[in-house]
């Protein structure tokens, strides 16, 4: 391979070396524009300016009122009468002066009175107007086989006005009543007016009470609430020893108001001054690569150097002898080395290549002999020897020795 390229370059010496030198030059001309010219660095990007978001909101309870109509009575003759809502062992007796709250049953022997105690809680430090009124709800109800009920009688007894301002978030009224005297016999006489086999009476309590806020946060909250509990009789009138009374249904009521506000998230002053968009940074310069720089000015310098090589080396170069090296190498299978030994008798026939002497070798069935002392190729046929040199005036030197 060696030899072929040795040619090459003896043949075209100054191709070569032309090329190697204009692309040592190409190179270190990189070399330079790479250490020269940096690349540019871009800034960051800036993110895009965020649209405000929508703050967030939590319901808070503005305002709320609870109305609660709670019965009582005192005890004002003690007794050896169980409690009706206490059972077992442990059972007590009923105590003079003792203060019963919503019992199940009242006895009218021990507690001829009831009171009735309208409570109102509401929201502290706001102002509410509150307007109570408990009445005694009287209807009378007629039965007929052929037709449905029709009320034939209504009527309101008021038991309790009041007109109150709270503002400390709570107000209780009172207002205590003869259960026999102020509730039994007024219902009783209007029930004596109708048919006792035809009618029905019903008598029910009905609280209400009316509210009125000042602004909160700019509303003003107002509304009615209404507590409708029944209020029952048994033989109070035709045996009151052993009379009772109570009351059912429903004794509370309450609403509540709510608003929304914002939520203030945490680090808002600097997720402002964040949202302002920053100016943006101008691009500047970075650092050379000088990896590259390096390897293109070696790879320059090597390709220039390559080129004075060639121009230096190749008029020492011998054509002819390259390419009797190639074509001794090409047909090496049918060249041996030996000595030549010439003979007067002899014919010497000169060929013009190592090929056409190869060929002679084939024809005559003989081996190509090399003498490397004479750089002499030969081939002897009985008389005649063929012979190629690419020395002839030393091997005619050497025949007339």
């Amino acid at each position: 391979m060696l030899p072929r390229l040795k040619l090459q370059v003896a043949t075209n010496s100054t191709e070569f070396t032309i090329g190697f030198v204009v692309l040592g030059v190409v190179l270190l001309l990189g070399s330079g524009y790479v250490f020269l010219t940096p690349p540019v660095e871009e800034p960051a990007s800036q993110p895009a300016p965020q649209p405000d978001p929508q703050p967030e909101t939590e319901e808070v309870e503005a305002f709320f009122l609870e109305v609660e109509l709670i019965d009582s009575a005192v005890v004002e003759t003690g007794s050896s009468e169980l409690r009706p809502t206490i059972s077992g062992p442990n059972r007590q007796a009923y105590e003079e002066g003792e203060m019963l709250t919503r019992e199940p049953v009242y006895f009218y022997r021990y507690t001829p009175e009831l009171t009735f105690n309208v409570t109102a809680t509401t929201t502290k430090n706001v102002s509410v107007e509150l307007t109570t009124r408990l009445s005694r709800e009287e209807e009378v109800v007629t039965d007929r086989e052929d037709a449905d009920s029709e009320i034939v009688y209504t009527n309101d007894r008021l038991l309790m006005y009041r007109q109150d301002t709270v503002t400390d978030g709570r107000v209780t009224n009172r207002r205590t009543f003869d259960v026999k005297d102020d509730l039994q016999e007024p219902a009783d006489e209007v029930a004596s007016d109708f048919s006792e086999s035809a009618t029905s009476f019903n008598t029910n309590l009905n609280l209400t009470v009316d509210y009125r806020t000042e602004p909160i946060n700019g509303t003003v909250y107002d509304g009615t609430l209404n507590v409708t509990p029944r209020l029952k009789y048994e033989n109070i009138r035709s045996n009151p020893p052993r009379g009772t009374y109570w009351l059912t249904g429903d004794q509370q009521a309450n609403v509540s108001e709510t608003q929304t506000r914002p939520i203030e998230p945490a680090g808002a002053a600097d997720s402002d001054a964040a949202a302002q968009p920053a100016e943006p940074d101008e691009p500047t310069r970075g650092e050379p690569n000088m990896g590259l720089v390096a390897l293109l000015a070696i790879l320059g310098l090597i390709a220039v150097a390559s080129g004075g090589a060639i121009a230096a080396k190749a008029p020492q170069l011998d054509e002819a002898e390259l390419k009797t090296e190639i074509a001794h190498n090409q047909y090496s299978e049918w060249i041996s080395e030996g000595e030549l030994l010439l003979d007067s008798d002899n014919e010497f026939v000169a060929v013009n290549s190592i090929e056409d002497l190869v060929n002679v070798g084939i024809d005559a069935n003989k081996r190509v002999i090399y003498d490397p002392d004479l750089s002499v190729y030969t081939v002897s046929d009985d008389d005649v020897t063929y012979y190629y040199t690419t020395e002839p005036a030393t091997l005619q030197r050497w025949i007339h020795l």
